[in-house]
């Protein structure tokens, strides 16, 4: 079935070439107006391929490439050097402050540019990663000598009932104990009340298919890089059942539901001022209060 069969000027298609994972997922329970927004296949969508994203998205996006490179050492027999990887994060995040001064000001509510102290601000965006790195060394990696490296940041998908889906755990690994652990860093705040379930379902499902037989060793994790607490989960089959179902239910509504107005709205303003579709949206935007735009 070809993807585009149903576009139109209405904004109706079908968004069957959307492999399922977690992220999507996620995005889809946000708001699903959003992902639809995010994942259709229009001329528009190159309009706003250059959205400069948040200092914290940009945050993150950074410490977790730093700790990819220091991965990369490791899985080579090198050793791993606190020093550059926070060398890398304070490049890269200086670099972002530079080039997006404007924005970044605008987005903090600063309204008059002269007032952005991007000098301070940099500085506290590269304290802010310094002190995720360094809770990474001294308190997460500790976790992971005695491992054996399988892969890491590595793309995979997978079908379940012929249905697509990807993943990309940041680090995978056998235990000295011989069970096969999926980690992913974590740098948004740690919530104990948090509900991760879904990614950590995937990630087990993902090990179960292509690794690991036996759901009783493998072991799932949520490694957080503010606080250097865990998350962790051994699957069961109830587990695998609930994210099958949830791939699949998933799935048959983004290749069967093709117009707009079949993907609602969810609007919230501290979530609806931060989207990068607000443009678009006349719900985001009534909620954010800017002038109403046309879909």
């Amino acid at each position: 079935m070809s993807t585009n069969s149903n576009s139109g000027m209405d904004g109706s298609e079908q968004l069957a070439h959307v492999n399922w994972s977690a992220s999507a997922a996620h995005l889809f329970e946000e708001c699903p107006r959003r992902f639809f927004y995010r994942y259709q296949q229009t001329e528009s969508t190159k309009d706003y391929s250059g959205y400069t994203p948040s200092p914290g998205v940009y945050l993150g996006t950074v410490v977790h490439e730093s700790l990819a490179g220091q991965v990369t050492r490791w899985s080579r027999g090198e050793n791993i050097h606190l020093q550059t990887a926070t060398d890398y994060a304070k490049d890269e995040l200086e670099r972002y402050v530079e080039e997006n001064a404007e924005t970044i000001a605008d987005r903090i509510d600063d309204t008059d540019e002269e007032t952005f102290d991007s000098d301070s601000f940099t500085r506290s965006l590269v304290q802010t990663a310094r002190n995720h790195i360094r809770q990474f060394f001294r308190v997460i990696w500790p976790h992971f000598e005695n491992h054996r490296y399988i892969a890491h940041e590595t793309r995979q998908t997978f079908d379940v009932a012929e249905e697509p889906v990807t993943v990309q755990p940041d680090l995978c690994t056998r235990s000295p104990e011989g069970d096969f652990v999926v980690t992913d860093w974590k740098t948004s705040a740690y919530d104990r009340f948090s509900n991760p379930t879904i990614q950590m379902q995937a990630y087990a499902l993902y090990a179960y298919e292509a690794y690991e037989p036996e759901l009783n060793r493998i072991r799932v994790q949520l490694a957080h890089t503010g606080s250097g607490e865990f998350d962790r989960m051994v699957p069961t089959t109830e587990d695998v059942r609930q994210i099958r179902d949830r791939i699949t239910n998933d799935r048959a509504f983004w290749t069967g539901e093709g117009d707009i107005e079949s993907y609602e709205t969810n609007p919230a303003v501290q979530k609806c001022s931060q989207c990068s579709y607000l443009h678009r949206c006349t719900d985001g935007q009534a909620v954010e209060g800017e002038d109403l735009e046309p879909n």
